[in-house]
C-alpha cells in the first residue's frame, strides 16, 4: 500500500525546537549535557528503517478491509517510511480520503525526535493533522516537554496549545517555560507565543504576555538582561533590544539602569554587504549623578570594504566626552588603560607588485600629548617578481602633511627610496646584497619662511645565513635539529637631521627583529646612521613526521665599527661598540603546553633590560592555565599576570586572574569566578576588584548569573569573563 503523499509531516512538528533563538543553540556538543542522563536512556530509538525508502511499510496484529477503501490495523501497530516511525495500538486508514486515524499510545519517531501523544488523525494528502495530549523529546538539544494539542494547519503552519519547554531530565525539571499558545509560521519564518512564563524551582519570575521569534535565523525581540554592582556605577542592569532590520541589517538598543549615575541608552547597529561591513555604537548617559551632572557621550564607528579589482577601504572613528569616560563607565581594564583613541579613514589598493594606501588620521588624546594628525597620507610601494640569482628592484615612497593645532611646525613631507636587490640561495645558504637611496624633503610651515630641509641618504647592506640541520632522538620520537646562524652588515652614512621636525618618528624597541632592520627609527624623520654587523644564531627542533616546530630558540647581538651620531633629541652620541643582547625562545613541549620568552641583556652595565615570559596550558577548551611576567627596567615596570579556569569534579568551575604590579607592591585587577553546574543550568558567580592607575582609586564589583542551558543566560558567565582576558591579552 503506497500512500499518494508524504504520510506525516514531522519536519513542521520540529519547529517546536526553535521557540527561541537561544533555544537554537542548545545543540552545541555532548559536554553541555554530561550531567543529564543520555537521550538513549531518556526515550530509546527504535527501529526506523531505510531513510531513503519511499514505500509505507505497515505491520500489525490484525488487518480488516471495512470496504470502500477503509483499512483497520489494530495490536501493535507499526508504519515505515522514510527513516520515520509510528506506532499506535490501533490505526485506520481511508484511501478515498488519503486519512490516517491513530489512537491508543501514538508515538511519532525520527532520528532527533520522538514524540507521543493518545491520539491522532492526519490527513496525508492535505498534509495537515492534529495530535492530543503531546508529549516530545528532541535528542540532540536534550530538550523536551508537552503540549494539550499539535495542530497541523496546513504544510508551514503549526499551532501548539498550552505548550511547555524544558532541557531538563524528565524526572527532575529544575527549570520549564510554559505558553498558553504558540503559532508557528514556516511561510514567514515567524513564531509567535502567549502568556509565557519561565519557572525556576516551581517559582515563576520571568512572565512575558508576548514574544515574536524566528523559526531560523534571526529575529526582532527582547535579548536576555544582564546585571551587577559596582562602586563606580551602583546597581547596574542592562536590557538588550534586538531589531532585526533587515537579512544584512540589524541594530541592539540597550537601556542600561545605574542607580548611582543614571540611566545610559546603548545603541548599536550593524551592516554586511558582500563587499563590506561595519558597526555604529553610539553611548548617551544624560545627567550623570556622579559627574556634575554632565551628559556623557561616546560615538564609535568601524567600517571595511572592498570594491573594485583590488581596492578596498576602511574607516575607524571614535569619540568620548570627556577624559574620565572609560574609567567610569568602562566594564574592564582594557579599556580604563585606553590613553588616545584614534580617527582614521584608509583607501588601498593592491596589485601584482605594487600597494596604495590613502589616509587621513587623527587622535583624541585622553591622557599624554596629542600626536600630530596626517591630513593626508599617501604611500606606494612596488617591488619587482622576487627570484634566486636575479635582480630586485623596489619603491617606497610617502607624501603626507602633518597638521595640529596647538605645536609647531606643522607641514609636509616627501620620502622616497628606491633599492635594488640581489637574492642569491642555495640549499643550505642565502646571501642578499641590498643598496637603496633615501632622500627626504619637507615643506614647513609656522617655521622659517620657505623652510625647506632635505636628506638623501645611500643605505647599503649585506643579509647571509647558513643552514645546518641533523637527526636526532627524544625516546623513540625523531627529531630534525637544525642551526641557522645570520649575519647581516649594514652600512648608513651619517647626515646631520637636527633641523628636520620630528613629527612621527620614535626609538624602536629593541628586539630580536629589530637586529635586521636599516633604520633604528620609526617614520622617515630620523635616518640612522649606521656601520655595524648583527651576528645572530636560531636553532630549532622539529619534528620528522609532522614538520611541527617543538623548539626554537634565537639569539642575537649588532656590533658597531663606528659611534651613532644620530638621535631622535640631538644629544650625545651612542658610543657603545655593541648592542644589548637579545635572545627569544618559544617551545611546545607538549600538547596544550606553550612556553614563550624574550629577554635582552646589557653586557655592559651586566643587568637585564626587559624580560618577557609566558606559560599557557590548555589541554582542551575547559582548561587553561596561563602565566605572564613583564620587566622593563626603562620603565620601572615588572608585572605579573596569572589566569586559571578549571573544572572541579563534575559540577564545579573555577575562573581566577589576578594582575599584580611588583614594582610597586599592588594588585591591578583581581577576578574571582565560580559555577556550579546541574544537568541543565548553572550558577556563576563573579567578583572583580580594580585599581585605577590614574587616580589610584580601587573599585569593586559583583555580578551573579543564572544560566538555563537551551534557553538563555541571565548575565555574564565565566566563559565570556575568559573570552574577554584573552582578547586582551
Amino acid at each position: 500500500m503506497r500512500p499518494r503523499r508524504p504520510p506525516l509531516p514531522l519536519p513542521h512538528l520540529v519547529l517546536l525546537f526553535a521557540l527561541s533563538p537561544a533555544m537554537a543553540q542548545a545543540a552545541d556538543g555532548e559536554g553541555r549535557w554530561a550531567l543529564c542522563r543520555p537521550s538513549s536512556e531518556v526515550i530509546p530509538l527504535p527501529e526506523l528503517g531505510p531513510a531513503d525508502d519511499p514505500a509505507l511499510r505497515v505491520s500489525a496484529d490484525r488487518v480488516e478491509a471495512e470496504g470502500e477503501g477503509l483499512s483497520r490495523f489494530s495490536g501493535d501497530v507499526v508504519l515505515l517510511r522514510g527513516g520515520r516511525r509510528i506506532e499506535a495500538q490501533q490505526a485506520l486508514y481511508d484511501q478515498g480520503r488519503d486519512t490516517l486515524t491513530l489512537d491508543g499510545a501514538v508515538n511519532l519517531y525520527s532520528a532527533d525526535m520522538a514524540m507521543s501523544g493518545e491520539r491522532a488523525r492526519l490527513e496525508l494528502g492535505a498534509e495537515t493533522g492534529e495530535l492530543h495530549n503531546a508529549r516530545y523529546h528532541f535528542r540532540s538539544a536534550h530538550a523536551s516537554g508537552n503540549a494539550d494539542s499539535v495542530v497541523i494547519r496546513d504544510a508551514h503552519y503549526t499551532e501548539l496549545s498550552s505548550a511547555t519547554y524544558t532541557t531538563c531530565d524528565p524526572e527532575k525539571v529544575d527549570w520549564l517555560l510554559r505558553a498558553r499558545r504558540i503559532d508557528l509560521d514556516e511561510a514567514s519564518n515567524t513564531g509567535e507565543a502567549r502568556n509565557v512564563t519561565v519557572e525556576f524551582k516551581g517559582v515563576p519570575f520571568l512572565y512575558l504576555p508576548y514574544i515574536n521569534f524566528p523559526l531560523q535565523g534571526r529575529k526582532t525581540g527582547l535579548l536576555p538582561p544582564t546585571g551587577g554592582t559596582s562602586d563606580k556605577t551602583g546597581t547596574d542592569i542592562s536590557l538588550p533590544w534586538y531589531w532585526n532590520i533587515a537579512p544584512n541589517y540589524d541594530a541592539t538598543i540597550t537601556p542600561r539602569q545605574m542607580t548611582a549615575r543614571g540611566t545610559q541608552l546603548q545603541g548599536e547597529f550593524r551592516y554586511l554587504h558582500p563587499q563590506d561591513h561595519g558597526r555604529l555604537n553610539l553611548e548617551a548617559l544624560p545627567g550623570d549623578k556622579r559627574y556634575d551632572d554632565q551628559d556623557r557621550l561616546r560615538v564609535a564607528y568601524q567600517h571595511s570594504g572592498r570594491f573594485g579589482d583590488g581596492w578596498s577601504n576602511s574607516i575607524v572613528y571614535n569619540e568620548v566626552s570627556d577624559v574620565d569616560y572609560f574609567n567610569d563607565l568602562g566594564n574592564n581594564q582594557a579599556s580604563v588603560s585606553t590613553t588616545h583613541l584614534e580617527r582614521r579613514a584608509d583607501l588601498a589598493y593592491r596589485g601584482e607588485g605594487w600597494d596604495f594606501l590613502g589616509r587621513v588620521q587623527g587622535y583624541q588624546a585622553l591622557s599624554g600629548s596629542e600626536p600630530y594628525q596626517r591630513l593626508p597620507q599617501l604611500l606606494l610601494n612596488a617591488a619587482s617578481p622576487r627570484r634566486r640569482n636575479t635582480l630586485q628592484y623596489t619603491l617606497a615612497s610617502e607624501l603626507v602633511h602633518f597638521a595640529h593645532a596647538d605645536r609647531i611646525p606643522t607641514g609636509s613631507r616627501v620620502d622616497l627610496t628606491p633599492g635594488v636587490s640581489l637574492p642569491l640561495a642555495g640549499a643550505a645558504w642565502f646571501l642578499t646584497p641590498r643598496l637603496a637611496l633615501r632622500h627626504t624633503q619637507y615643506q614647513l610651515q609656522d617655521h622659517a619662511p620657505g623652510a625647506t630641509p632635505s636628506r638623501t641618504t645611500p643605505i647599503v647592506s649585506l643579509d647571509s645565513g647558513l643552514f645546518f640541520e641533523r637527526d636526532t632522538s627524544i625516546g623513540e620520537r625523531s627529531l630534525l635539529h637544525t642551526l641557522e646562524p645570520r649575519l647581516y652588515y649594514l652600512y648608513v652614512p651619517y647626515r646631520d637631521q637636527t633641523d628636520l621636525p620630528r613629527f612621527d618618528s620614535a626609538a624602536y624597541d629593541f628586539s630580536f627583529a629589530q637586529l635586521f632592520r636599516d633604520n633604528r627609527f620609526s617614520g622617515a624623520d630620523r635616518q640612522g646612521d649606521a656601520n655595524q654587523v648583527t651576528v645572530a644564531l636560531t636553532s630549532r627542533l622539529l619534528d620528522s613526521t609532522t614538520g611541527d616546530e617543538l623548539v626554537r630558540g634565537s639569539i642575537g647581538q649588532i656590533h658597531y665599527f663606528e659611534d651613532r651620531r644620530v638621535t631622535l633629541s640631538g644629544s650625545t652620541a651612542e658610543e657603545r661598540q655593541s648592542s644589548d643582547v637579545v635572545a627569544e625562545l618559544a617551545a611546545r613541549p607538549l600538547r596544550g603546553l606553550e612556553l614563550a620568552a624574550a629577554t635582552r641583556w646589557n653586557p655592559h652595565d651586566e643587568q637585564g633590560e626587559l624580560l618577557t615570559g609566558r606559560a599557557r596550558y590548555r589541554p582542551d577548551q575547559d582548561r587553561l592555565l596561563s602565566l605572564d611576567y613583564r620587566y622593563r627596567r626603562d620603565q620601572s615596570l615588572r608585572q605579573a599576570d596569572l589566569v586559571a579556569y578549571w573544572p572541579l569534579y563534575r559540577r564545579w568551575r573555577v575562573l581566577a586572574r589576578w594582575n599584580y604590579d611588583l614594582e610597586l607592591e599592588r594588585t591591578l585587577e583581581t577576578v574571582g569566578g565560580l559555577a556550579w553546574e546541574d544537568c541543565c543550568w548553572g550558577l556563576h558567580l563573579t567578583v572583580r576588584r580594580r585599581l585605577d592607575t590614574v587616580t589610584f582609586d580601587t573599585s569593586h564589583s559583583f555580578m551573579l548569573t543564572l544560566e538555563l542551558k537551551g534557553l538563555s543566560s541571565f548575565g555574564r558567565r565565566l566563559e565570556d569573563e575568559l573570552a574577554a582576558f584573552q582578547t586582551r591579552q
